[in-house]
């Protein structure tokens, strides 16, 4: 099977916000959504963005999950997780948060830093590359690397 991959050019948060509305309208459970890119990219922009527009509620607080590395949130009939692994420090500590609970088939789950323990997780649908080119733009790659992650890049 050949998996798509997509580079899009971000020029303000504006265009960070838009992208991350389009996926809000083409994701469903169960998903996964890894992030990789450096400290102050977007990638927690992105995510909470996303889950914003997913729940469509602007009065929930949605905050990054640097330091409580999980947020949870109710969803339809299901959970949206947000992970952030920067501050593991080991596959001990990885191991004791009891993620593999989180990660099954009916949630959606947006993990950043997800290269530090990449070889731990199951299979992403989607794979979220951030690189700052400069202070007015950013670039994102997308790659797919399942059936259903290329039926989401074939609509964006």
């Amino acid at each position: 099977m050949l998996y798509y991959s997509l580079k899009i050019n971000i020029y303000s948060i504006k265009d960070l916000n838009n992208l991350s509305f389009k996926f809000s309208l083409l994701i469903k459970n169960p998903i996964y959504l890894y992030f990789q890119g450096c400290i102050g990219v977007g990638k927690s922009f992105f995510c909470i963005n996303l889950i914003y527009n997913l729940l469509k509620n602007k009065n929930i607080l949605i905050n990054s999950p640097s330091f409580n590395i999980i947020n949870e949130y109710k969803y339809k009939n299901f959970f949206i997780y947000h992970f952030d692994l920067y501050n593991i420090k080991n596959k001990y500590d990885f191991y004791n948060l009891e993620i593999y609970d989180y990660l099954n088939n009916k949630n959606i789950c947006l993990v950043e830093w997800s290269d530090k323990y990449i070889d731990l997780l199951p299979i992403c649908d989607l794979y979220f590359y951030f690189y700052i080119i400069n202070n007015n733009k950013r670039i994102v790659y997308i790659k797919s690397f399942t059936d259903l992650g290329n039926n989401i890049l074939n609509l964006i």
